[in-house]
């Protein structure tokens, strides 16, 4: 609802226009993944070497690529983290002379990857994602199908973006019914 002020000499009149409908934004626990995961994937099969995964992921801007079998499944994932920490290991090693057993470039996606696919269902709520991320101490999850079949990555940014939305609609609802947003003290 808006309101229009229209004043004279002798009075002042406010003037309620109706705006329809307005609904509250949904909550957290009733929003699917699939309305917010990325689904434009960028994956790696596991023998695919670590200079070419850091590459796909510099060129795509990305925190993660999944590692996927030949089915699509998900087998592990590769995180901006992961690759840090063996380039941190092999400085290391480097600096006080014990050498690596194989060389950092020549490591592969499987030799770097975390061997744990985290994953939720694309029918699972932003609420559980979160909840796993928590849980988890992870910044992604993988979204897979029923028959496991990787759909798409769920971000923490993907999640703080998603709120920020319904920040946004519960702001534009509020002021629809002419009320103040509460602050909790």
């Amino acid at each position: 609802m808006t309101t229009t002020s229209t004043s004279t000499a002798a009075r002042c009149c406010r003037i309620y226009e109706a705006m329809g409908d307005v609904e509250e934004p949904p909550s957290a626990g009733s929003v699917e993944l699939r309305h917010v995961m990325c689904r434009n994937l960028v994956c790696a099969r596991p023998d695919l070497d670590i200079e070419a995964v850091i590459a796909l992921m510099v060129d795509n801007h990305l925190g993660c690529i999944p590692v996927i079998d030949d089915q699509r499944r998900p087998i592990g994932v590769i995180t901006k983290f992961d690759v840090v920490e063996q380039v941190h290991a092999f400085m290391r090693s480097e600096a006080n002379g014990s050498p690596l057993p194989i060389d950092l470039a020549a490591r592969t996606a499987e030799e770097v990857m975390m061997p744990l696919a985290l994953t939720l269902h694309e029918a699972a709520s932003v609420a559980d994602a979160a909840m796993m991320m928590t849980e988890e101490d992870l910044h992604h999850v993988l979204v897979v199908s029923t028959t496991g079949i990787l759909l798409g990555v769920v971000s923490s940014k993907d999640i703080v973006t998603w709120v920020a939305h319904r920040h946004d609609k519960q702001q534009i609802a509020l002021n629809a019914r002419g009320e103040q947003p509460t602050h909790p003290a």
